[in-house]
């Protein structure tokens, strides 16, 4: 009668650990999605605007862009281990026009889904679009 009982106490601490890791992972995974949305959004210059001033400003398209790149990773992310329930960008802000910040939420399902709910895990990162390899340097 121990083993049993000691076995199911196992068997359900070693799920909460796997768990407890999907969570970590899907945080992770949510600022690594917004780092290289917000950076591919500040990657997308204006370049009528760079050829006559010269300054790197973020192209009109760009929140429309990051916005696409987040949803092809959200229809075949995948682990192996969790799925990946949703990955949507919730914002996108293009600030003075060289910065773009991206707010991105995954929502992940757990191991045991009767006894914990889904995990939603939220970050926020942003890019500054730079002309040449120093900062401030005219293009």
């Amino acid at each position: 009668m121990f083993t049993v009982v000691f076995a199911v106490a196992v068997i359900f601490l070693t799920a909460l650990i796997v768990d407890g890791g999907i969570a970590m992972n899907a945080k992770q995974r949510a600022a690594d999605i917004a780092e290289q949305a917000a950076r591919a959004a500040a990657g997308d210059i204006n370049v009528a605007t760079l050829r006559n001033s010269g300054v790197a400003q973020i192209g009109p398209g760009a929140c429309t862009m990051a916005g696409q790149l987040v949803q092809r990773y959200a229809q075949g992310a995948s682990t192996g281990v969790d799925t990946v329930t949703s990955a949507a960008m919730d914002a996108c802000q293009v600030l003075g026009a060289n910065t773009a910040t991206v707010q991105v939420t995954i929502t992940t399902r757990p191991l045991i889904p009767g006894i914990l709910g889904s995990f939603t895990e939220t970050a926020r990162e942003s890019a500054t679009a730079q002309c040449g390899i120093t900062t401030g340097a005219p293009c």
